[in-house]
Order: structure tokens, then C-alpha cells, then sequence
């Protein structure tokens, strides 16, 4: 697979589906992404056919592996086997399919419903793999795509404060505004270890927007429960409660002498 760019020196991608629906889902989910990575979509391909027709050759290939005939797997061997798959994202139609698909070691596999984020991440891989022309890679900003007032929108990984679990979504909160997204936080915690701290079963924080601590006692509640500890966070007025089994990592987080000042002051 050749590096395709735009005139703005972007890597092609080329969707591969089973049909135009298929295509035209991935498509939009793409067109989104373009605004925090540097992306040119390539004409989408329905079927096997197509996608040996496509020129000039794409950066990146997303394949979905449910084409008809197993064709997909037979291109996906035959980009292996001219060393053009490393650019290669595989769409799973079920979970079984994982462990063939696995041989075929493309760059990531992704499992329906894709969800933007995860696409994100697997096209982050995909890039590192093949490497850009001219021995030169502009990095991608990692960016999560969340729910705003005016629509889907894609928001830096290194703006998001914190994130906490709320029924089916999760608040994505920045020094700037509040966003929802779907994703599950196990998901996002396993994605971003060294960007966030797990504070509470339900909530991340960015262990760069933490800001000290302070021990909440019943005497500043007025209620009888037992003392905890919440994050004093940059840049927004919430504060987030701590979890007392993952007290001694979080701690660990406090810039500085940050711990001794909020014991000397908690009760301010």
C-alpha cells in the first residue's frame, strides 16, 4: 500500500465493505476524525474487486472481513504476501472470527458497533506501522469523539480533565465545557493508562489536571459518614471523590507537598 496523500500531505484510507450502507457509516465516522487527524478518505470500495481496482494505493485499508466468499481474507493474504499490510485495520462481523483474523496480523481489530474513538486508536496504529513517506510522521493528536450541544465533536485527549461514569455514558469534562460519550470507562482506562488515574470506580481524572486534596470530615459535611478524600482538580469547580482502596495510588499523583498543605488546611 502506497502512501496517497491530499494536498495537505495526508495518508489515503480506503474503505472496503460489504455493501454502500457499510461504507457509508464508516465514511461519516471518518469524516469526523478528520478534524483532529490527518486523514484524506479515499472513494470507499464495495467488494473485493473494487478494492483491487483502487488507485493510486491507500495508506490505510479498512477491511471489513464480512465481504462475500471469505474474499476479504483472500486480499487481505494478498496484501500480506507483496508486504503492503501494514496499514491493514480488519472489521470483524462477530467475535469468533477473532482468532483467524488474528493470523493475519493487520495493524488492529476492530469488533461492531465500532465506536469513533476506538476507530481513532486504530488508525493511530496503523500510521505508526507504515511509517510516513519520506521517513517523516507527523503524530496524530489522540482525541476522543463525544456529544455536545452542537453535535459530534472531537475533544484532545490532553484537554479531558476527568471522566466519570454516568448510567450508559460517561461525562467528558474539559476546562471548557462537558461532553458525553459512550465508550465504557474500563475501555478508556486500559487505553490511556500514563493520561489518567482511576480515582473511583466511576471516574478517571488526568493526573496532570490534579491540583492537591482534602480530606472530607464529618465536621465540614454535617452528616455522620466516614472521612474520604476528594481531588482538588485545575480549572474546574468540581471536585472528585477518591475511592478509599485507591487512596495510597492516588495519593502518589499530589504535586509537590500538596498532601501536607490540605492536612494543615482541611478544615478551612
Amino acid at each position: 500500500m502506497a502512501v496517497t496523500e491530499s494536498g495537505s500531505g495526508s495518508p489515503g484510507v480506503l474503505i472496503v465493505g460489504r455493501d454502500a450502507s457499510f461504507c457509508r457509516r464508516l465514511s461519516s465516522q471518518l469524516k469526523v476524525l478528520r478534524r483532529s487527524m490527518p486523514l484524506h478518505l479515499l472513494p470507499p470500495a464495495v467488494g473485493a474487486e473494487q478494492a483491487r481496482r483502487a488507485v493510486p494505493g491507500p495508506a490505510v485499508v479498512l477491511l471489513d472481513l464480512g465481504l462475500p466468499d471469505a474474499s476479504a481474507y483472500t486480499l487481505a493474504h494478498e496484501w500480506a504476501e507483496t508486504g503492503q499490510g501494514a496499514g491493514l485495520v480488519l472489521i470483524l462481523p462477530s467475535i469468533d472470527c477473532r482468532p483467524e483474523a488474528a493470523r493475519l496480523r493487520a495493524a488492529d481489530l476492530l469488533l461492531p458497533p465500532v465506536h469513533l474513538d476506538r476507530l481513532a486508536q486504530a488508525l493511530r496504529s496503523a500510521l505508526a506501522r507504515i511509517g510516513p513517506p519520506g521517513g517523516r510522521h507527523e503524530a496524530s493528536r489522540p482525541a476522543l469523539v463525544a456529544r455536545s450541544r452542537n453535535g459530534d465533536q472531537a475533544v484532545p485527549v490532553d484537554q479531558v480533565v476527568y471522566l466519570r461514569a454516568d448510567g450508559k455514558y460517561v461525562n467528558l469534562r474539559t476546562r471548557s465545557g462537558a461532553y458525553l460519550i459512550e465508550r465504557p470507562l474500563a475501555d478508556l482506562a486500559r487505553s490511556y493508562p500514563d493520561r489518567f488515574v482511576q480515582v473511583h470506580r466511576n471516574a478517571l481524572v488526568a493526573r496532570t489536571a490534579i491540583a492537591g486534596a482534602r480530606r472530607v470530615t464529618p465536621e465540614l459535611t454535617g452528616c455522620d459518614a466516614d472521612p474520604y478524600w476528594e481531588l482538588v482538580l485545575d480549572g474546574v469547580p468540581e471536585r472528585i471523590a477518591v475511592a478509599r482502596r485507591r487512596w495510597p495510588l492516588v495519593r502518589r499523583c499530589l504535586p509537590g507537598d500538596e498532601l501536607s498543605h490540605s492536612l494543615m488546611t482541611e478544615a478551612t
